[in-house]
């Protein structure tokens, strides 16, 4: 809808348009305004989208894959932090007809983030990892802020000990952390310890 004020102007702007000729005789092209020579690279296109989407993340990826953890623990971690375990949630996204229902709680739906940080039966395992390794931690919403919150706070892949000597990241799955006087603390957590938690 259009006020009587705005007609004149509609109808001139049309004018104009349609007097228009365009700048060459030539036919019109697509071009990429992203790539210099207008082509469109699948691949300049994917280097987009993942900058956009992990806007401070890389950091974060290249300390996991150069932290002293197996390889196997660095997976898993890659996995869970980019949604790509086959959790319920995922499977229904891919059109697999399941009832998404927590196995370990049965209480609500199994999405990533419920299935490694707030489902009962999990949350008690990190009391108890949290409890032996005396940490005062707050668990996060999502797995990636997970990651970035424990990248942000170990700093490095090896931390200084107050022996000194070095100890590796907690991410290596033996390890606990114990924050004094604001300094990042790993201790190796002996494996009597662990053997009574698994």
């Amino acid at each position: 809808m259009l006020n009587d004020c705005e007609i004149d102007r509609v109808a001139n702007l049309l004018s104009r348009i349609d007097d228009f000729n365009g700048t060459t005789a030539e036919p019109d092209t697509l071009r990429w305004k992203h790539n210099i020579d207008g082509k469109f690279p699948v691949k300049r296109v994917y280097i987009m989208e993942e900058r956009v989407q992990y806007r401070g993340q890389p950091k974060i990826w290249r300390k996991l894959w150069k932290s002293p953890s197996q390889n196997k623990v660095k997976c898993f971690t890659w996995l869970v932090v980019k949604r790509a375990c086959l959790t319920q949630e995922v499977l229904k996204k891919k059109e697999a007809i399941i009832v998404s229902r927590c196995f370990l709680c049965n209480e609500t739906n199994e999405t990533n983030s419920h299935l490694f940080l707030h489902c009962t039966f999990t949350t008690q395992l990190w009391s108890l990892f949290l409890n032996t390794t005396k940490t005062s931690w707050t668990i996060p919403e999502h797995t990636a802020d997970l990651l970035s919150c424990w990248m942000k706070r170990g700093g490095s892949t090896k931390v200084k000990r107050s022996g000194g000597g070095s100890s590796h990241n907690a991410s290596g799955g033996q390890f606990g952390v114990r924050e004094m006087g604001g300094v990042m603390k790993i201790d190796p957590i002996p494996s009597r310890k662990l053997n009574g938690i698994v």
